[in-house]
């Protein structure tokens, strides 16, 4: 009953953010999400004092448009970097949790440390065809309090969660890719081996 209460909550923030651009999609998700899942701890940011925001000068446009574009630029490497073929598992992989790790693995191998839940469905979908839900990624990461470290950092003129992978989760997302290539070898052995008399 919780799980279909999740899920529901999930789709109806999916569809709320769904006409928003990034980064203010990832932001926005970030913010429903803490007051779907946490209304206590968002009471404390809206309780706090709200100050005037100063008027923006054409500077501080122009300088927001660069930092977007050199993002783009970063991210737009970042995808081509990757091989999907490579990767074969990641299919195998169920919870977003999981595919989450693998591709904050495979990216930190590429000299990336760390990544935000847009970077990641972008990741998954683009690269390897899989479909993603952008608020169900930051949900698992949000959840997760063993094998990730959340850092706020900026991010197309904006302030983005940017996840990083510790120990932990290299040894778990590790063993659950050994399981998969283990069943996959066990598969292939069974198709390989020929029929005898008592089998037919």
């Amino acid at each position: 009953m919780e799980n279909q209460e999740h899920r529901e909550k999930l789709e109806e923030i999916q569809k709320t953010v769904a006409e928003l651009e990034e980064p203010l999609k990832s932001k926005a998700i970030d913010k429903l999400l803490e007051i779907a899942f946490n209304p206590y701890g968002s009471n404390k940011i809206n309780n706090k004092r709200k100050m005037p925001k100063a008027p923006r000068t054409k500077k501080i446009q122009s300088k927001r448009k660069e930092t977007v574009k050199e993002d783009e630029i970063i991210d737009k490497k970042m995808i081509e970097s990757i091989n999907r073929t490579e990767h074969p598992e990641i299919h195998k992989l169920e919870t977003n949790i999981d595919k989450a790790l693998f591709v904050l693995e495979i990216m930190k191998n590429k000299n990336y440390d760390g990544l935000n839940p847009s970077q990641i469905r972008t990741i998954l979908s683009e690269v390897f065809r899989i479909k993603s839900n952008l608020a169900a990624i930051s949900m698992a990461l949000i959840n997760d309090k063993h094998y990730t470290e959340k850092e706020s950092v900026p991010y197309r003129g904006s302030r983005a969660n940017k996840y990083r992978i510790m120990k932990s989760g290299e040894n778990y997302i590790s063993n659950r890719i050994k399981e998969i290539k283990n069943k996959n070898r066990i598969n292939e052995t069974n198709e390989e081996e020929p029929q005898t008399l008592s089998d037919v």
